[in-house]
């Protein structure tokens, strides 16, 4: 999977990480992966456990106007997926 990434550092590494890990998964997992990143950095969740390396993030979830850049890559994958599959 290539990336051509224009974010700041937090969303480049996100979306680095999302690229490991993102090949063969299908589009709900994927949805899913998004949501619960989604739930993590609004502080709904704990759970870091369901995408591996997101611990490295952790610090950046006190910083809620960074927020959208981490998120940006695994929203982007989601969409893709599910237009894919439409």
């Amino acid at each position: 999977m290539g990336l051509d990434v224009k974010a700041c550092a937090l969303g480049q590494a996100s979306a680095s990480l999302m690229a490991a890990q993102a090949i063969g998964m299908s589009a709900d997992e994927l949805a899913e992966a998004r949501d619960k990143l989604a739930a993590y950095l609004s502080g709904a969740s704990e759970d870091l456990d369901f995408w591996p390396g997101l611990a490295v993030l952790a610090p950046a979830r006190g910083y809620p106007a960074r927020h959208a850049s981490i998120r940006l890559g695994f929203e982007a994958i989601a969409e893709a997926a599910r237009m894919a599959d439409a």
